[in-house]
């Protein structure tokens, strides 16, 4: 299957430089109310106000579960690339961190929902890096631990849904099979549920 993948644009705000307490503060007047709807006092942007080192910049701030149990922060440093922060709640207003994931050059976007229809929600992390997207499905084990459900890019990353309205990723990417003066060859590789991981579909 060779087509070329349709550009899509994008952009994310983020605060400007100063104190780590005005960086939280700031990102969440910029981001979108969903994303980061957390009161000047919440224990969550308390504590990123003090475990955000000098120069890092605060890009998304998203509760994960209803009660604000469990808290992802994406963060910007001055020089280096942005990085997903899980933390937890331990104790009032102390929040630990317990995983981080670094991809790509840039932080795309981050979503949370039941990917594959168990009732328990996933997260869905897209980076970019050079001209291509990054895709990565993040789901919690019983013993609290985060794993890799998919990890994979190409140049578009389509979302569908399979017959049960699990969700399904189509991934696009250049084969280089063109020949001399031809157009860029693409083909559309589709990744789908097998078990508590994504696997390549097999080609009909």
């Amino acid at each position: 299957m060779n087509r070329a993948p349709r550009r899509r644009s994008g952009s994310t705000s983020s605060p400007s430089a100063g104190a780590a307490a005005l960086a939280v503060a700031a990102a969440c007047a910029l981001l979108a109310p969903a994303a980061c709807s957390r009161g000047a006092d919440d224990p969550v942007l308390a504590h990123l106000g003090r475990a955000l080192r000098r120069g890092e910049r605060v890009l998304l701030v998203r509760a994960l579960d209803p009660a604000g149990g469990s808290v992802a922060a994406v963060v910007d440093a001055p020089n280096g690339k942005p990085e997903l922060r899980l933390y937890d709640r331990k104790r009032a207003g102390e929040y630990v961190l317990v995983h981080t994931e670094q991809q790509g050059d840039g932080f795309k976007n981050l979503a949370v929902d039941d990917l594959d229809g168990d009732g328990r929600d996933e997260i869905l992390v897209t980076w970019e890096g050079g001209h291509l997207e990054m895709i990565q499905v993040l789901t919690r084990g019983a013993d609290g631990a985060y794993r890799s459900m998919l990890q994979n890019a190409g140049r578009q990353i389509e979302r569908h849904y399979d017959a049960a309205g699990r969700s399904e990723f189509w991934i696009t990417s250049r084969t280089y099979d063109e020949g001399p003066g031809e157009a860029p060859a693409y083909a559309t590789t589709v990744y789908r549920l097998s078990g508590d991981h994504y696997i390549e579909a097999p080609h009909r």
